[in-house]
């Protein structure tokens, strides 16, 4: 057996992002991915709180702190007093000193932070806008009432009278939770720092807020774990699903016998193979809704660890049998014949999938199915990433000459309908 040269493998690794539409073109990336991180951007650089500081910023410092060339926070070696000397103070001799330096510049310190957060927000690297609806929330709760249809035609003879047909839907709510943490460093290594190490320091808060909606999307992905616990990362903690309708059966968002007679997970669960992946599409194109009508599902994705990573990649670019079970010809799926799944779906790989205990694993087995190009999932924002700055003249500022920052975020993510989607596996197989 031959090994794969570097190019081989970077090849395999973008045609495992992308899908081959009936024309022969690829898409690497859907339409939804690039409007949702759109909708991220305007979240966070035209928030009504941050884009006020921007203007506020503005008006005193003559520039917007987010035009990283008139502001170059991120660069390596930025220096506070640099900056400070630029700002077009009388005397050139100026600069900034120890007992000082907090008090006089708080609001380029602010900005500056909140710079650096926000840039990094903007270029962590996630994946759930990739199959998620990104909503911008503005308000605590947001409501849902996805509708599931009208009955069915029925045949009218003639001089009847037309049969009433009737609708059928979910009525469903998300609060939007906060997650925070205060970030403090001395005086003297603000002032003193020449390495850039505060910078990523401070790069870390933005890092984070990106992870945790992407940690919050994948633990509400999961849906139940063993023994009914939360999911956890690091000190983080994500209830269980929050959407659950009141006359939906235990075990939801993944169910046997949805109400209506839809399904989307199997009688047990298995590894990620070619059969299993047929089955699961074929359950998905099945599926019913409330009324027990079949829904337009048209599955486009799976999701995965980085443990079936380089596996997914082979069942969905190998031409020819990629799960070989025995020496007859011309069968589906064994030798010389053509494999029914190539690029029938596009990859995504996460390191936040969870197990089937609630807890990220590297090498979690979870595996799932889904139509991306419904909105049956939301990541909903309501403050991405926002920084404020202790007051320098009192609390421990004052107390220990330490600057300190409150990083938080709020927004949800849950399931709208979860028919979209298909757990070919917890974890636990």
């Amino acid at each position: 057996m031959s090994l794969l040269t570097v190019q081989e493998i970077e090849k395999s690794f973008l045609e495992s992002r992308s899908v081959t539409k009936p024309n022969g073109t690829r898409l690497r990336i859907n339409e939804a991915e690039e409007i949702n991180t759109k909708q991220l951007k305007d979240n966070i650089w035209n928030n009504p709180e941050i884009r006020w500081m921007r203007e506020s910023f503005q008006r005193k410092m003559k520039f917007d702190f987010a035009d990283s060339k008139k502001f170059p926070v991120m660069e390596r070696g930025f220096s506070w007093k640099k900056m400070a000397n630029k700002m077009g103070y009388p005397n050139p001799t100026f600069a900034l000193k120890e007992a000082d330096s907090g008090s006089v510049f708080p609001q380029v310190l602010r900005a500056g932070v909140q710079a650096i957060v926000n840039s990094m927000y903007l270029t962590v690297p996630t994946t759930y806008e990739a199959w998620t609806t990104t909503v911008n929330s503005d308000k605590d709760t947001e409501l849902y009432a996805p509708l599931h249809g009208v009955s069915f035609l029925r045949e009218v003879g003639k001089k009847e009278q037309y049969g009433e047909s009737f609708a059928a839907g979910l009525d469903i709510k998300l609060v939007n939770r906060k997650y925070g943490t205060i970030f403090g460093v001395e005086k003297e290594l603000l002032e003193d720092d020449t390495t850039g190490q505060f910078a990523k320091q401070a790069s870390l808060l933005g890092e984070y807020c990106r992870e945790a909606m992407e940690v919050i999307v994948y633990a509400k992905l999961a849906g139940t774990f063993n023994g009914g616990v939360s999911a956890s990362y690091a000190q983080m903690t994500v209830p269980n699903t929050e959407t659950k309708p009141s006359n939906e059966v235990n075990g939801y968002p993944y169910s046997q016998s949805f109400v209506g007679g839809g399904s989307n997970r199997p009688a047990s669960f298995g590894v990620l193979t070619q059969p299993n992946i047929q089955t699961g599409f074929i359950a998905l194109m099945n599926q019913l809704n409330l009324l027990g009508l079949k829904m337009s599902v048209d599955p486009d994705t799976i999701i995965v660890s980085p443990k079936y990573r380089f596996d997914l990649a082979v069942l969905l670019n190998s031409s020819f049998y990629p799960s070989q079970v025995s020496s007859t010809s011309g069968t589906t799926g064994q030798s010389f014949a053509i494999n029914p799944i190539e690029s029938i779906a596009k990859a995504v790989i996460s390191r936040f999938i969870f197990n089937q205990n609630g807890v990220v694993n590297a090498n979690s087995a979870a595996w799932y199915i889904l139509d991306s190009k419904k909105p049956f999932f939301v990541s909903q924002m309501r403050e991405a990433a926002t920084v404020e700055q202790e007051a320098p003249t009192s609390g421990e500022s004052f107390n220990r000459d330490v600057i300190r920052f409150k990083c938080s975020m709020r927004g949800n993510a849950d399931f709208i309908d979860p028919r979209y989607c298909y757990q070919g596996s917890d974890g636990s197989v």
